[in-house]
């Protein structure tokens, strides 16, 4: 598109946005405003004070949005890669998932994750944003960064957006406001609109008001029909990078699309047009609560519906203070006679603190004098104070317990169970938040073999925060099977698919110190444990020198325990003696085994021998017995019959009992 047709579609979607979420934007500016404090009416306020009376803000709001982020900032969500196809590996996936966390942390990422989910909990919306640098002024190459969006009410975004991220959307505005002289200097030539900018609309549809003028980045996805392949050996590739003589397949067309980007101001594009390195519009969305009311999306924040009664608390607090200001301190009760001659003392008694009141005895009023009965707060007004607290809890879902605050629930369980309650109300928040991240992780994995796609040196974090650095996309010369020389690739970020999940839970410190725990009281159950382990045990320390102890105890294990690696050659020697000594002496055990079996073997056969020659000796005379008697046929059948029936059972034996061993 030419620069007039950018200008006309910006400048109608635009208008589109404004109108499809100004209620939101509009309910979002007073949660701001009531967040900081700014909860009376300004008529009602200028009234009161123009009266005199007590005009209370008694805040308790952040509280409630302090809860909901203080479970966030525990979430430490992690971003995980995992392969996605056969071009991928799992050695590449831990590159991209460290080079992830170096981007996270040079970016400062977990704040702008917090400050993003704040807005969410606190005004219903919030956004973070992931950009291109160069490395340095004197590089070409470029890094990924992430960086937040203070105000989350200067993005503008298609109403068209289902999902929570916005990650579907089709355009995007982010606006900056700048003073004309401002704008003259950074775009001389170029044309500019003012616009009168109140928070609720501070868009583009007020072209020659005010003196502002608004610069916006213009984000939009721009369709795209292409060509791809599928060639003989399985892989795709685009039309437009095929070429033979490996064969194709098949061929199909596809709808897709390519990001763009522009700086505009209404009447002149600023910067641009140009294409983005990624399939996303790379700004990302933490929403709150998301109800849709037929083609309406409404949104909430935590604090949302607790406004009404933070504005009663205000006014029954006002109320009670202006109703015990307006009465009088409790006067003495005493006769003329009492204070005759000493009315300085009772003019000043309820004014100045004096050690003591002298007073005129009087007959008739035996007894010193009295005050009167102080007055009384008004009951009906506490009730009201408890009442709007007690609706600030129940319409954020969130109660004393979770607040910090002792309740009526006495056991351990019972608070557990209603600070689960509490979290369970606004677990919303969190599960936005782990999805704005996983949307995140998606734009970067989509942005890294982009950007990163050349030979060079990256610093990684390992999920221990141990830093090192790793050469991407390099070559390495190889022997083919052929015996030719090929260059193989290594590290190529340029190749394969990943995805990636987030995880969410304690961070590696907090789980070096559960793990410390652990270790420390299996050593207490298992004491023996302690002389092998101990060095696991103070590497998992957070002292310091924890690693020196480490070092020094791994020195003293057996040599089984040890690594090669971390022994002397003199050591490495000894433990290779060791090592052949105890194979020897676990061959001449084998042996003496195999000669006492064979020995066993030979007295079995042995005895076996025996147990025949006798069993004939008994047989031989049961014959001649039986011929000097005349039963000689009788007895032989007899035998037979035995000795078949003593065979069969051992041949029923050996099948139940198996093929008997080979010595």
């Amino acid at each position: 598109m030419n620069n007039d047709k950018i200008l006309k579609l910006a400048r109608s979607r635009m208008a589109e946005a404004i109108e499809a979420d100004r209620e939101n934007r509009e309910e979002a500016l007073d949660d701001l405003e009531k967040l900081v404090g700014k909860q009376w009416p300004d008529d009602i306020r200028k009234e009161r004070e123009a009266e005199g009376k007590p005009c209370l803000t008694m805040n308790r709001m952040p509280q409630f949005v302090r809860q909901v982020t203080g479970d966030i900032r525990r979430m430490n969500p992690a971003i995980n890669v995992m392969p996605a196809d056969e071009g991928a590996s799992s050695e590449t996936a831990e590159i991209y998932e460290g080079l992830i966390r170096q981007i996270e942390y040079a970016s400062n990422a977990s704040r702008i994750y917090e400050r993003a989910a704040e807005l969410a909990a606190g005004s219903s919306i919030g956004w973070f944003r992931i950009l291109t640098e160069y490395e340095s002024d004197d590089s070409f190459l470029q890094e990924i960064k992430l960086k937040g969006i203070r105000n989350s009410l200067s993005v503008y975004c298609d109403p068209k957006a289902e999902l929570p991220t916005r990650e579907d959307a089709g355009y995007l505005f982010i606006t900056e406001q700048m003073a004309r002289d401002e704008f003259d200097e950074a775009y001389p030539g170029k044309s500019a609109s003012d616009v009168e900018v109140d928070g609720t609309t501070d868009g583009l549809e007020h072209w020659q008001e005010g003196d502002k003028v608004v610069v916006a980045e213009y984000f939009w996805k721009e369709p795209v029909d292409r060509e791809i392949v599928l060639l003989a050996d399985g892989s795709v590739v685009a039309a437009e990078d095929f070429v033979a003589p490996m064969p194709a397949i098949k061929r199909r067309k596809v709808n897709t699309h390519k990001v763009m980007w522009s700086k505009i101001s209404g009447q002149d594009v600023l910067e641009g047009p140009q294409e983005l390195p990624t399939r996303f519009i790379p700004v990302v969305a933490v929403t709150g609560e998301e109800w849709h009311v037929g083609d309406r999306v409404h949104r909430s924040s935590v604090i949302r519906y607790a406004k009404d009664a933070q504005q009663m608390y205000n006014y029954w607090r006002s109320a009670q203070t202006e109703f015990a200001g307006m009465q009088p301190k409790a006067p003495y009760l005493v006769t003329a006679k009492q204070i005759a001659g000493l009315e300085q003392f009772w003019n000043e008694a309820n004014s100045k603190n004096r050690p003591y009141l002298p007073y005129n005895p009087d007959e008739k009023a035996p007894g010193a004098p009295q005050r009167a009965t102080p007055p009384i707060s008004s009951q009906a007004m506490l009730e009201q104070v408890m009442g709007a607290a007690e609706d600030m809890k129940a319409t954020t879902g969130i109660y004393d317990s979770a607040l910090g605050q002792s309740s009526n629930e006495k056991s351990g369980v019972a608070i557990r169970q209603r600070q689960m309650e509490s979290d369970v109300s606004t677990s919303i928040y969190s599960d936005n938040m782990a999805e704005a991240i996983a949307t995140a992780g998606r734009i970067l994995v989509d942005m890294i073999p982009k950007i990163y796609d050349t030979k060079r040196n990256v610093r990684i974090l390992g999920k221990d925060d141990a830093e090192k650095m790793t050469t991407i996309n390099d070559q390495q010369i190889a022997l083919s099977q052929g015996g030719q020389a090929v260059a193989v690739p290594v590290n190529d970020l340029t190749v394969g698919k990943y995805d990636i999940r987030v995880n969410v839970g304690p961070n590696y410190a907090t789980k070096r110190q559960e793990t410390a725990e652990g270790m420390l009281e299996f050593i207490r159950v298992v004491p023996g444990a302690a002389q092998v382990t101990g060095d696991l045990i103070a590497n998992a320390m957070d002292w310091p020198n924890a690693d020196q102890f480490a070092e020094r105890l791994k020195k003293g294990l057996p040599p089984q325990f040890r690594d090669p690696e971390d022994m002397s050659p003199e050591e490495q020697q000894q433990m290779q003696a060791a090592m052949q000594q105890q194979a020897q002496q676990a061959q001449a055990q084998q042996a003496a085994m195999q000669i006492e079996m064979r020995k066993a073997g030979a007295e079995a056969v042995e005895a076996e021998a025996d147990a025949q020659k006798a069993q004939f000796e008994v047989m031989n005379e049961q014959l001649e017995l039986a011929a000097k008697n005349g039963q000689l046929n009788a007895a032989v059948s007899q035998l037979v019959q035995a000795e078949v029936a003593r065979a069969l059972s051992m041949m029923t034996a050996q099948q139940q009992q198996g093929p008997a061993p080979i010595f």
